[in-house]
């Protein structure tokens, strides 16, 4: 059975009005081995996380929404769904998938795009919860704005000075799945996790133009 997890992380709360009522980070996770694969694989796990300010010791609250199995990604999209229609609107960022269109990243499209298409019932509300939102691409911001040599988020994760635990770090998707379904590993959970989180660290520093830390490594 499918499971919703949440964390808070950092010991201040910050409020500012730059990023509307809330900032959310999203990361997708999809059932393939394949980084960014066709939408015939179900999404198997969002991590998502959001703060109400743009200091980097704001309190971050994390939610995973997580299948039971591939065949369960109904309950992930309708419950991802319902936990962006808490938010009266605000800013969604993603490191390459802030967008909806499938030419400028792969989080957000592909979410669209297997709701429209395998799950046509969640689609209109997935669609207006998306539409409340201002977005910023982490990884766009990056090819745009800064002469980094690459874009990728492991590399950006440490220009910002964002830690990563090994234990965090995943060959695939499918076959941290398996291993979590088959005996509770938890790294694909660390991996979702971190990914989500540190996005959220990043789209902060941008947005504000200044260089994030945390001494919190995940």
């Amino acid at each position: 059975m499918g499971q919703t997890l949440q964390f808070e992380i950092d010991p201040l709360r910050v409020s500012e009005d730059a990023v509307g009522s809330v900032l959310v980070a999203v990361d997708v996770l999809v059932y393939a081995r394949e980084d960014y694969p066709r939408p015939t694989e179900p999404v198997c796990l969002i991590a998502a996380a959001h703060t109400g300010g743009l200091s980097s010791v704001s309190k971050a609250y994390m939610k995973l929404f997580v299948t039971g199995g591939p065949a369960e990604e109904k309950q992930v999209l309708r419950d991802f769904s319902t936990y962006l229609g808490m938010f009266d609107g605000g800013t969604l960022a993603a490191h390459y998938g802030a967008s909806d269109t499938p030419e400028e990243g792969f989080d957000v499209p592909y979410l669209l795009y297997r709701a429209k298409h395998e799950h046509p019932e969640l689609y209109p509300s997935l669609r207006r919860a998306l539409g409340r939102f201002k977005r910023h691409d982490t990884c766009n911001f990056v090819k745009e704005n800064m002469n980094l040599p690459s874009a990728e988020l492991d590399y950006v994760e440490s220009y910002y000075g964002l830690a990563r635990r090994p234990d965090a770090i995943i060959p695939d998707v499918r076959g941290a799945m398996d291993g979590y379904w088959g005996t509770g590993d938890p790294a694909v959970l660390k991996h979702a996790l971190t990914n989500a989180y540190n996005c959220l660290r990043i789209a902060q520093a941008q947005l504000k133009k200044t260089i994030c830390c945390t001494d919190i490594p995940l």
